[in-house]
């Protein structure tokens, strides 16, 4: 398109935006790629799937039209705008509180954080949780509900939620959205029951697989490329590591700058951001640290900070790879490997969003690191995205009838409606299974008015527990023993006395059942309490390995034999699921041969001397390694970083998904079609030995 086309296009889109344009596009007086495709779709109601760079102006692109066409409306309408973090929906409210405003319009947040009256918004901002929440304590004396006027949902930044539970979540809340809306016309509550969705992301793999799981199989995907140069900063040190590599970088600086450290682990972010405060506050530099349990307080501040200091280092986990306005960012800082290619992607994208070029320092604990380093870099500049390893998140039914059982006015749902809502979002056979077993095991209680919640369900509905299905996020929280003031929450506290904490280090004065007491340590105080985070860590799934095989230009069906003293490493770059496979097949087809170990990235022969690919690669078949699943459910679990939770659900139901996660039959046709090849290349040779050294999954 010329750039007088484009001129045309965006004058004609004013005149459509006839409220709107003033308030969210005037300033700029031109729109950009996203908003010119995609306003003249939502305008006419369509669903769609939107993939487009960050700050490329999606949230706009899609707020704006949705309004235009409720404004005028006289009947009751409101707009659902789903976010996967609290940080996010406040980043969100201070964006769009002017303009919606302007309008005469009204915007409130529902979240853990802030519980803003909402009856008589026409924007509400919330989490999966909170939606949740809202679908089951929203009911209004006399008027209905309070989502019932919902016209219109966005699900923003899709690809941190699809694949996970809270994804899941979302399916089945929509379900539940779209059951309330045709209640509510039956009631007279609404005019109408329709249900227009828009779903947002930046970094999208494989977009028809969301649109699928979400929207109707013939909704638009608008997929806007982009991407920035990428500036990668190394330091004349001998150790990589952010302890020395990120003090050096700022002694040689001679302009302020705003520097983001993503860490993988939150405790990660407590050690780095207590280790490295005096001495990044003697360069002048202030230091804050942001992530899920820390408190509102303190990641508020923390952002705030962010945006207002010139000169300023913040750590923070994934919490901080969404889009959220934190200033413009002069530095990307990354403590070891991003998990995956897209979350890469995410957390340098937070750079520099202002310019075409993004600035970014890795950080390594090992020459590992610094390989995983380099190929997701490269993956980034060649425009790859990585695979996706998805699979069904069954627990999250049984969160949801729960939850859908709370939601009735009396407590109770007979079973034809139980059992309609369970087969629209899961196959009829697992669901049946697991409404049955949740019976059976007295979770939930069946009699004559119908199925009722359990006792523990009920302590969980008081606790406010129902509406998540994150696991471990309740532990206990710590709080100044004076003021009362919120350091963090989720905390599993085994003993001792002085906890480092966000940065802080805090002595410990009290412990409860639900709270820790704490008052700040001396500055000569050293951390020695046990303790951890009520949080699962990101699973490890093929990203690394995969970006990894890219770089060093083995193609997808290579397998690199590498001798390595008196072993065989023979590297399948498959990640977690391959991993589960080989193993099951090594316990059917090989147990005389103990002696081979795999892990993520590649497979250990002891004492072996290559002689090519060993048949037993292709001695088991599916059917036999369904069987071993049901055997072998537990370490498969965990192997595959399923939830806890799911050994409360039926074992069929537990091989069920086990087994759609392995996807067993595309991983034998490729165990069939892999070449194992001697590695000979001198370089190939000394990075493949590095990676056999430095990665302790065995």
């Amino acid at each position: 398109m010329t750039d007088k086309e484009a001129l045309k296009q965006d004058r004609e889109l004013a005149r459509m935006l006839t409220n709107t344009w003033p308030v969210f596009f005037a300033r700029f007086g031109r729109l950009t790629e996203v908003q010119r495709k995609v306003i003249p779709h939502i305008l006419r109601g369509q669903d769609l799937v939107i993939c487009a760079p960050t700050a490329s102006g999606k949230t706009e692109a899609v707020c704006a039209p949705l309004l235009e066409r409720q404004i005028a409306s006289l009947n009751d309408w409101l707009l659902l705008y789903v976010s996967p973090t609290r940080a996010l929906v406040n980043d969100l409210y201070e964006r769009l509180i002017l303009p919606v405003n302007s309008l005469g319009l009204r915007i409130s947040r529902r979240t853990g954080d802030h519980h803003e009256r909402i009856e008589a918004a026409h924007i509400i901002l919330t989490t999966p949780e909170s939606f949740d929440s809202m679908l089951c304590r929203g009911k209004i004396k006399g008027k209905g509900h309070c989502l019932a006027p919902t016209v219109a949902v966005v699900l923003d930044e899709i690809h941190f939620m699809y694949g996970n539970p809270r994804g899941e979540q979302l399916r089945w809340l929509l379900q539940r959205l779209g059951r309330l809306r045709k209640y509510a016309k039956q009631k007279g509550w609404v005019l109408e029951d329709s249900l227009q969705k828009v779903i947002l992301g930046a970094t999208i793999p494989f977009p028809e697989m969301i649109r699928d799981s979400y929207l109707h199989l013939d909704a638009p995907i608008f997929i806007i490329p982009g991407g920035r140069e990428i500036e990668t900063i190394f330091l004349n040190s001998s150790d990589p590591s952010t302890e020395l590599s990120l003090p050096e970088y700022v002694r040689n600086l001679s302009r302020p700058e705003k520097i983001l450290v993503f860490c993988n682990t939150r405790k990660r972010v407590d050690k780095l951001s207590e280790s490295l405060r005096e001495t990044l506050l003697n360069l002048g530099y202030s230091v804050r640290a942001h992530h899920g349990s820390l408190s509102k307080n303190i990641r508020e501040e923390a952002e705030a900070a962010m945006k207002s200091m010139d000169k300023i280092t913040l750590f923070a986990t994934s919490t901080l790879e969404l889009g959220i306005d934190i200033g413009d960012i002069d530095l990307i800082v990354l403590d070891g490997p991003a998990p995956d290619l897209c979350a890469f992607l995410q957390r340098i994208g937070r750079g520099n969003r202002r310019t075409n070029k993004t600035r970014v320092m890795n950080c390594s604990g090992s020459l590992a690191q610094v390989i995983i380093h380099s190929a997701m870099v490269e993956d980034a500049r060649a425009g790859e995205l990585g695979s996706l390893n998805y699979g069904p998140c069954h627990s999250v039914a049984r969160q949801q009838i729960s939850s859908y059982i709370f939601q009735a006015p009396r407590r109770s749902r007979n079973r034809s409606m139980l059992v309609d809502l369970v087969n629209s979002c899961m196959e009829q056979k697992v669901g049946g299974s697991i409404l049955d077993h949740m019976i059976a095991q007295d979770e939930i209680k069946e009699d004559h008015e119908g199925i009722r919640l359990g006792d523990n369900w009920l302590e969980s509905c008081e606790r406010g527990e129902i509406h998540s299905n994150i696991e471990g996020t309740y532990g206990v929280t710590v709080i100044d023993e004076v003021t009362g003031k919120e350091f963090a929450k989720g905390i599993s506290f085994g003993g001792g006395k002085i906890l480092q904490i966000g940065g802080s280090l805090l002595e410990v004065r009290k412990w409860g059942e639900r709270k820790l007491e704490v008052r700040k340590a001396s500055k000569n105080a050293k951390a020695d309490a046990s303790w951890s985070y009520c949080c699962r860590a990101w699973t490890k799934g093929s990203g690394q390995p995969e970006a990894v095989r890219r770089y060093l230009e083995f193609s997808e069906l290579e397998w690199p034999v590498l001798y390595n003293e008196n072993s065989l490493c023979v590297f399948h770059f498959g990640g977690n699921r391959r991993r589960s496979v080989l193993e099951m097949i090594l316990g059917i087809a090989h147990r005389a041969h103990e002696a081979i170990k795999v892990n993520n990235w590649f497979l250990t022969l002891e004492d072996r001397k290559f002689d090519g690919k060993p048949s037993w690669l292709k001695e088991v078949g599916p059917a036999t390694l369904e069987v071993s699943i049901s055997r072998n459910i537990d370490r498969l679990e965990r192997t595959l970083g399923r939830p806890l939770s799911n050994k409360k659900l039926p074992i069929d139901v537990r091989v069920d998904e086990v087994r759609q996660w392995l996807q067993l039959g595309k991983e034998l046709k490729h165990f069939e079609d892999c070449i194992w090849v001697p590695v000979k290349d001198p370089d190939k040779v000394i990075a493949l030995k590095i990676l056999c050294q430095d990665i302790s999954e065995l």
